[in-house]
């Protein structure tokens, strides 16, 4: 019975220094509270959510990404690489920067081997390999400067050894003396390389060489055809020397001798197949002096010399006159044109050089009458008949 007393004495004593204790507490709690600068703030339905960074920000942001993303391409760290695009396409969508570097992170590893081969093919000088080797990088990665300048090296060697093929075949060219293969081969060296000291003396070697060829292909025709007479053909291919080179001291002698040939043979060929004008004494006269001009003429060749020949009998014949008997009725008056007027008369005797001649009768009251005589050289004297019998 003392020991509960005394239990019950411990309880009410400490009991109230307990409440007061936590009353303490609790008041110092709610005064900490109330004097809080920055009390927790209270969310209610309604609340906006809070802004996110700036648009310059998220430029800034994705700027570095990208650079770090770059700068571990650079390092060989893809996985590095890697990470840095994706977080510029989460904060940009759509940016083609960070599309085009993930990409390339990805196949940063098979982009690597093809460049180390592609350039090991290029130092053994393998070119078609190391092409290949570069093309198959730009399809993985066309940014790829490693495999642009494998190829770009390999074409401008080929463009090289193309050059270097050009020249060889035109200096062989011109060492055979086929001056048109040698021109074709420098004219297209000269497309990758004009000012080459080798390609302008190809060139001028080449032309030069042409042109001879050319020369001496037209002297050789033109003698071929002065050795047949052929005078047209000989001043063209005398001509075409010329145009090439006209200070040739023997082009100009052939042409001169050609073209007089040949206007010779032109005069003596017309006169030939119109014997008639002879019976003219202007034309006749004209005849006799050519006759003169061509025989001076050396050396004769056997058609030029025909030529003169029956030009000269043609002349001969047409020189001497040829008896002609004219008949009329003594009432018509009978002229000869080119030759004259002979009146009235039954029968006469005139001489007339062969050709062809107009004979006319007239008379008054009656219709004229027109007659063409011709008179062949050495033939028995003609009778020609001419009297005016049609009253008008």
């Amino acid at each position: 019975m003392a020991i509960l007393g005394v239990a019950l004495v411990v309880v009410i004593v400490v009991l109230p220094k307990l409440v007061d204790g936590r009353t303490t507490r609790q008041n110092a709690d709610s005064a900490a509270q109330t004097t809080d600068p920055t009390p927790a703030p209270t969310i209610t339905p309604n609340q906006p959510t809070p802004p996110r960074p700036s648009d310059d920000g998220v430029r800034r942001t994705v700027t570095k990404a990208l650079d770090e993303g770059r700068a571990a391409l650079i390092t060989g760290d893809a996985a590095a690489a890697t990470a840095a695009f994706r977080r510029a396409a989460a904060l940009e969508p759509g940016n083609t920067a960070a599309e085009n570097g993930l990409r390339q992170s990805e196949v940063f590893a098979e982009v690597q081997a093809l460049e180390t081969a592609a350039l090991a093919h290029e130092g053994r000088h393998e070119t078609e390999a190391a092409t290949r080797a570069a093309r198959r990088t730009l399809e993985l990665d066309a940014n790829s400067q490693i495999a642009s300048g494998v190829i770009r090296r390999a074409a401008l060697a080929a463009e090289n050894a193309s050059y270097r093929d050009l020249v060889t075949r035109g200096l062989a060219a011109l060492e055979a003396r086929q001056y048109q293969p040698a021109l074709d081969a420098f004219s297209l060296a000269a497309e990758r390389q004009p000012a080459a000291p080798e390609v302008v003396d190809g060139l001028i070697r080449a032309r030069a060489g042409l042109k001879q060829e050319t020369i001496s292909r037209h002297l050789a025709l033109a003698a071929d055809a002065e050795e047949t007479e052929n005078w047209a053909l000989a001043v063209g291919e005398y001509r075409s020397v010329l145009v090439l080179e006209p200070a040739l001291a023997v082009a100009r002698d052939g042409e001169v001798r050609s073209s007089e040939r040949l206007e010779l043979t032109q005069k003596i060929e017309f006169h030939l197949a119109n014997p008639d004008r002879l019976a003219t004494t202007e034309v006749l006269d004209e005849a006799v002096d050519l006759v003169a001009e061509a025989q001076a003429v050396t050396p004769h060749g056997p058609r030029f010399s025909d030529l003169i020949d029956r030009l000269d009998r043609l002349v001969i014949q047409s020189s001497i006159p040829v008896p002609v008997i004219l008949e009329s009725d003594g009432l018509t008056e009978v002229v000869v044109f080119r030759v004259g007027e002979f009146g009235t008369f039954d029968r006469r005797t005139i001489e007339l050089r062969p050709g062809t001649y107009t004979v006319v009768g007239r008379r008054e009251g009656f219709r004229d009458v027109r007659l063409v005589v011709k008179v062949g050289p050495g033939q028995s004297p003609p009778t020609v008949k001419i009297s005016c019998t049609e009253a008008i």
